[in-house]
Order: C-alpha cells, then structure tokens, then sequence
C-alpha cells in the first residue's frame, strides 16, 4: 500500500491504493478507496512510539477489549492480518490434514486458501443471485464426511442468508467461521456479524470501514477457542520460551492498536457516511436501464463496505473489463470484486472446476463492477464517478 495527500479541514485525504498502477496514474481523479485520517492516528501511534512498548502492550489490549464490546462478543484477539485471523481460526477449530473446508466461490483468496496452509482442502459452493453470498442449496452438496468447517462470507458488507446456513451447520455436527472481513456493523437479525457462528473475523486493511493499515481481529463467545487463539498467535507459547503447541507469529503490533482504537471511534459515524453515499449512487444510476443496483435487505444489514453494481453486459459492445479500462483513462478507479475462485490457478489441484457447476458465480463475475466507496468521497467526487460511467456505458450500448 502506497499513500499520498495533503491535509484540509482537519483530515487527512489520503488515498490509499491495492495496486501499483494508481500510483502512476497522471491524471486519477477519484480513488477506489481512500481512508479517513485525522489528529488521532498520527498522535495515537505517536504516543507508542514515545512510549518504547512496541509489542504485546496496553493499546492491542484495549482495543480488542473495545472491539468485541462494540460488535457484541465475548473476546476479541487481534492479529496482523485478515487472512491470519482466518488462519488461525480455523487451526482453533482443528482443521488439518485431510479435511474439507466449504468457501464461496465468489470472495477473496484467503477465505479458502487458508485452508491449505493447514494441510485442508478447499470446497466451492455457487453463490446466490440476491445478495451474492453463500447459496445454502449448493452449501448442502458441497458438504462431504470430511467437512470440518463452513466459511460464509458477508459480501460488499452486507450479512448473507445466514440463519439458512446455520441451521445446516448445526444438524451436520459442523462448525461455521464467519468471513466478516467486510462487514463491520452489519447486522444479520439481531446481532452483528462476525458472531453468530463459533468464530468470526474481520479485517482492518485500508479500504474497509476502519482500518489499521493491516490487521484482523478474531471474536468468539467460546473461551476454550479465544485462549487457543491467543496462543497460537504467539508461537504456541505457554510462558516464555515454554512451546507446547504449535503457533506461530500472527500478533498485531501495538502501533496498530493504537490507530485501531482511533478508527474504533469513528467506526458508526463511517458506516453512517457509506450508507449515505450508497443512497446517493441509487438515486443518480436510478434511471439507467444498463445496470443492476445492490439490493438490500434491511438498512442495518449493509454498511456499503463496496457499492457494487451489475452491468447489462448483453446490452453492451464492450465487456465489463474494457469498462474499467474506459473510466481509468477517465481519471476514474473501479474494480471487478471478486473473480471466481474455481478459475484461480492457486485452487487448480482440487478441481477439476468448471464453470457450469458455479453458475451463479460464473454469471456474475463477468457482470460485478465496484465504485469508489469511502467516507470521505465529496459529491463532486461522485458526480464525477457517475456522470462518467453513463457516458462509458451510453457509448458502449448495442445498437
């Protein structure tokens, strides 16, 4: 990650960018993302330094404290990464050798590749149509004898079909990990995501609801699977120097923590201002007959982490990535979020894997286009976004 920007009004408007080539960019007038910067990181991460307690301090501490408090768990284990989080939950769950984990087909790498640094093996289930998350049906014939846990993913930050998909967890005897990367504050019925399965993460990488640069967090109810979390971030270390249990390095430094806990605080206040943008795009793309809006459940269920539409690609001359080639040489950032698992070569030893058994997925991977979505995106910004997708999209319409 790269970051640039100047200071005005008290915040900082940096942009914080997922590939080298916005960086190079002559001309980018809206970012993908950009995070929401002022005083309180810099002093925050500032004051740890001065401090000289660099790791496993009292910043790590309070904020895992603060943030199961806020999403409504019991324990909160901080980590240096979202993919660790997922990493080491599911060794605390006893995924090993030989096992079977049960990912979305549509959704970043380490929901499922994780598991093969466990010695497990990655499932794809298809996706649904509606909020493109877990489809429950293909769940159930992903699942085999070897199944040792369900990874859902709450997609673009809006919980999936999860009460079907832990009603099939809980009368198969299998655990579920919920992929909340993307999804803080984002309820599903009554409880925020992240803690309705035995275990949950998320993610604080620049482009989510509050970051910490890198970082994830792991919450659970479950004190016998908090306490083996917490060790094996750590070496698997009893006491000092006292290895009874494998572990490894996954800890968050306390610079981290720090920022975290500055972030923690404006965490409703972001999620207030995505949704507000996200109402602003409905109402501007309202009127254009060449792309599908996000739907939504029920407010409280999306924190617009992405605002992603689907274009009419039949409608179109040009594909969805000549899209995107078409509004970068426009100063304008956008991105296809996710392509399709079963086509990464990564996965390519558990196959084979075929388009028409991911139907859903495979429709929507070449239709998914993500806007520029951030806190801090001005209405300029977005007019800007909008008013050049409908030019790209008219001149590209099928006669």
């Amino acid at each position: 990650m790269r970051a640039s920007g100047v200071h005005r009004s008290g915040y900082w408007r940096t942009a914080f960018v997922n590939d080298s080539k916005e960086t190079t960019h002559k001309n980018l007038r809206v970012p993908l993302a950009r995070v929401w910067f002022d005083g309180r990181e810099p002093k925050g991460a500032a004051d740890v330094v001065q401090s000289g307690w660099i790791i496993f301090g009292p910043k790590v501490e309070e904020f895992e404290r603060r943030f199961a408090a806020k999403v409504g768990a019991k324990h909160g284990i901080a980590v240096n990464s979202g993919s660790s989080a997922l990493l080491v939950a599911m060794a605390v769950l006893g995924v090993g050798p030989g096992d079977e984990v049960v990912a979305p087909d549509m959704t970043f790498v380490s929901t499922a590749s994780s598991a093969i640094f466990l010695g497990a093996i990655p499932r794809f289930c298809d996706i649904e149509r509606t909020y493109y998350g877990m489809d429950p049906g293909s769940l159930e014939k992903a699942i085999t004898a070897r199944t040792k846990a369900i990874v859902p993913v709450h997609y673009a930050g809006q919980s999936c079909e999860l009460g079907a998909i832990l009603e099939i967890a809980k009368r198969r005897g299998i655990a579920v990990l919920e992929d909340s990367a993307e999804s803080h504050l984002a309820m599903s019925g009554e409880r925020y995501t992240g803690t309705l399965g035995e275990i949950g993460i998320f993610s604080f990488t620049p482009t989510k609801p509050m970051t910490t640069g890198e970082g994830g967090m792991i919450v659970t109810d479950r004190d016998d699977l908090a306490e083996r979390c917490r060790k094996f971030r750590n070496f698997g270390e009893y006491g000092k120097f006292d290895w009874r249990d494998l572990g490894f390095n996954f800890r968050m430094p306390e610079v981290m923590g720090a920022v975290g806990l500055a972030q923690l605080d404006k965490l409703d206040e972001a999620v207030k201002r995505r949704r507000a943008i996200a109402a602003r795009y409905r109402q501007l793309l309202s009127n254009c007959d060449l792309v599908a809006l996000p739907a939504e459940r029920r407010p409280q269920d999306h924190n617009y982490q992405l605002f992603t539409i689907l274009l009419s690609i039949e409608r179109l001359s040009v594909t969805r990535d000549r899209v995107v080639d078409l509004l970068w040489e426009r100063g304008i950032s956008t991105r296809a979020y996710y392509p399709a698992l079963h086509r990464a070569g990564v996965f390519s030893r558990f196959g084979p894997h075929r388009d028409e058994d991911f139907p859903n997925t495979s429709w929507y991977c070449e239709r998914c286009l993500s806007l520029p979505l951030f806190p801090t995106l001005t209405s300029d910004e977005q007019d800007a976004v909008v008013a050049n997708l409908l030019e790209v999209l008219e001149v590209s319409r099928r006669s």
